[in-house]
């Protein structure tokens, strides 16, 4: 009785669920540099292996910034899927100490950097893999660049990164602070990093620019797959139908144990085909040592 009475609670939620039509957010669209993602793309082996030595922390908007020390923290704005624009509270929290690293090359960050002066070269990204040199005070490390685009700035810049005689990296004082503009947001991903040998230094570059401070990655400019909870609805009356044609079958099975298995399959085909449609299997835990 009582187990009967919650599955007609289960249901009764479902439904309504159903019938709310809320919007459920899936994963995340295409393979971009995000530290939720496994994929080639994402930055999971670099965030992964950067909190076992620091502290990682994720924001969404540019505005929470200021919960961090800017004499002790590193902002990485990673190749964003949609526009960033200039952010009078980051422009503070630059000016106050912070440093501020943009890996991209396309035109999603060009609001952002032109508030510091810093321009992209090309309005397309050059489609080659090359190796660069980037230079950290005595130091030229070998740095592989894979679709990247030149930087410049009309102000006073220190160039870190050159393909080719071309600057692919440069940094600014801004205040007490610092803005880093690299040309390449795949310079840390995780089909670079798992090749290992001549792509080391990209990391270490990395590593050297922010010389040990705490890396705050922002994710808020991506993009996701969204589902409406109306396709539990489209299912319960598909789970009934095939019910319905199923039943005919079992009923006519004589062996107990086999009508069982009929009926626990169906069951559990169709909250299998509920939960991938919704894109709850996709949901990505949070990476160790890695704070939203």
């Amino acid at each position: 009785m009582v187990k009967a009475y919650w599955l007609g609670v289960f249901i009764l939620l479902l439904l309504i669920a159903g019938y709310s039509g809320a919007r459920i957010r899936g994963g995340l669209v295409g393979d971009p540099p995000s530290v939720y993602n496994n994929m080639p793309g994402g930055l999971t082996i670099f965030t992964s292996s950067e909190a076992l030595e620091r502290r990682v922390d994720v924001i969404y908007s540019l505005d929470d910034i200021y919960r961090y020390d800017p004499g002790k923290h590193a902002l990485l704005i990673v190749g964003p899927d949609t526009r960033v624009d200039a952010s009078p509270r980051l422009r503070q929290w630059v000016e106050d100490g912070g440093v501020l690293i943009v890996m991209d090359e396309t035109m999603n960050t060009e609001g952002l950097l032109r508030g510091f002066d810093i321009y992209l070269g090309n309005t397309t990204a050059i489609q080659e893999i090359a190796t660069g040199v980037c230079s950290v005070g005595n130091a030229n490390i070998k740095v592989v660049f894979d679709v990247y685009t030149m930087v410049y700035s009309t102000s006073n810049y220190t160039v870190l990164c050159r393909v080719n005689n071309e600057t692919t990296g440069l940094s600014r004082s801004i205040g007490g602070g610092m803005v880093i503009a690299i040309g390449d947001s795949s310079l840390v991903i995780n089909e670079v990093l798992s090749k290992g040998g001549a792509w080391y230094g990209n990391r270490l570059f990395i590593d050297m620019v922010t010389n040990g401070r705490g890396l705050v990655v922002y994710e808020g400019g991506r993009t996701y797959t969204y589902s409406s909870t109306s396709i539990i609805i489209q299912y319960i009356r598909g789970f009934i139908l095939l019910a319905s044609d199923a039943s005919q079958s079992i009923l006519y099975t004589r062996n107990p144990l086999l009508k069982l298995l009929a009926v626990l399959t169906i069951i559990l085909v169709t909250l299998t085909v509920v939960l991938l449609k919704l894109g709850l299997t996709m949901s990505r835990s949070r990476l160790p040592g890695v704070k939203g």
